[in-house]
């Protein structure tokens, strides 16, 4: 392999020596080098000038630079992150060792969230569970009246057809508790509605008065009573049914609650005396008013029913000696 080499090399002494013009031919030998490999380099041009090809070569073997990549934009996030609940380098206050007890706070926080849960099971019910309580509470009351009484009681009074009052109440249960007591519902005929009205229910009252023959005939309002309200106010954007049950409670716009129920009582009481005349004017027929007074705005005691109107007598004084001494037949435009 050395012949070769020393061949070359008194080759090239031989044009040095000449003084020869021929290019000079560089001999590159091979290099054992463990090193990664290079990229090979663009070939030198030789002397004398450059040919198109030689810069497309050139041009070729130059390495290619890459364009800088543009900075990512900077987007602004359109929704807010809520902060962590927790410190989330932290681990969990829920998690310990398997089989280890809870720590005392865990057990307090336990009992916290239990109290919480417990809490909101007093808040309103939803419609099924409302629906199902009321049902069961009846029934319940149910059961407790019919274990009250014997059969022989229970069945005359599915006999009985002959009350001793007609009375018309409001609606709302403000205006129909603390009247019957015991056994008393057995004795009323009770008629409920909007503003305890004898217009909206007139076929029912007529039905108490001339079939069922009772002798009194009482109307019942109370404190804070919602149709009074509303007559008071406008309410022309409630239901045309609405509207015309709140058409028939005369009383003016804007008055306060109590006093628009003491004018709508004597309204009923002046309107049941005019369509029963016959039964008054025959002294069959006492026609009544009466207020729950929940506030105790009367100042006859708070939550007492307090009778206003006794057939369209309605002075305080007169109504307290009239009812002293039991005189509910009294007709005072009647001169009796």
């Amino acid at each position: 392999m050395m012949a070769p080499l020393l061949l070359a090399m008194t080759t090239a002494r031989a044009a040095d020596a000449s003084g020869s013009h021929a290019a000079q031919q560089v001999i590159k030998l091979p290099l054992r080098i463990n090193k990664p490999e290079a990229a090979p380099a663009a070939p030198r041009p030789a002397e004398g000038g450059k040919t198109e090809a030689g810069k497309t070569e050139a041009a070729k073997a130059a390495p290619v630079q890459a364009k800088p990549m543009p900075a990512p934009e900077a987007m602004a996030p359109t929704v807010q992150m809520a902060k962590p609940p927790r410190d989330l380098s932290q681990p969990s206050p829920e998690v310990h060792a398997p089989g280890a007890a809870a720590r005392p706070e865990h057990r307090a926080r336990r009992k916290t969230a239990k109290a919480k849960a417990a809490h909101g099971a007093a808040k309103p019910m939803g419609e099924a569970s409302q629906v199902k309580a009321v049902v069961s509470g009846i029934l319940k009351a149910n059961g407790a009246y019919v274990a009250k009484h014997s059969a022989g009681y229970l069945a005359k009074l599915g006999e009985r057809a002959a009350p001793k009052a007609t009375v018309v109440t409001c609606s709302s249960p403000g205006g129909r508790v603390g009247m019957q007591d015991g056994d008393a519902d057995a004795d009323l005929f009770v008629i409920s509605n909007m503003g305890n009205q004898l217009a909206t229910s007139e076929g029912s009252v007529e039905y108490g008065v001339r079939h069922l023959h009772t002798p009194l005939l009482m109307f019942v309002s109370h404190t804070g009573c919602g149709a009074i309200k509303a007559a008071a106010s406008d309410y022309s954007n409630m239901e045309p049914s609405i509207q015309k049950e709140l058409d028939n409670i005369e009383i003016p716009k804007g008055i306060d609650a109590t006093n628009g129920a003491l004018i709508n009582i004597n309204n009923q009481v002046e309107g049941a005396i005019l369509k029963f005349s016959g039964e008054v004017e025959a002294g069959k027929l006492a026609v009544l008013g009466g207020y729950y007074d929940y506030n105790n705005d009367l100042k006859q005691g708070r939550g007492k029913l307090v009778i206003t109107n006794i057939n369209g007598e309605t002075d305080p004084g007169r109504i307290r000696a009239l009812t002293r001494g039991g005189k509910y037949f009294h007709y005072g435009f009647m001169g009796q």
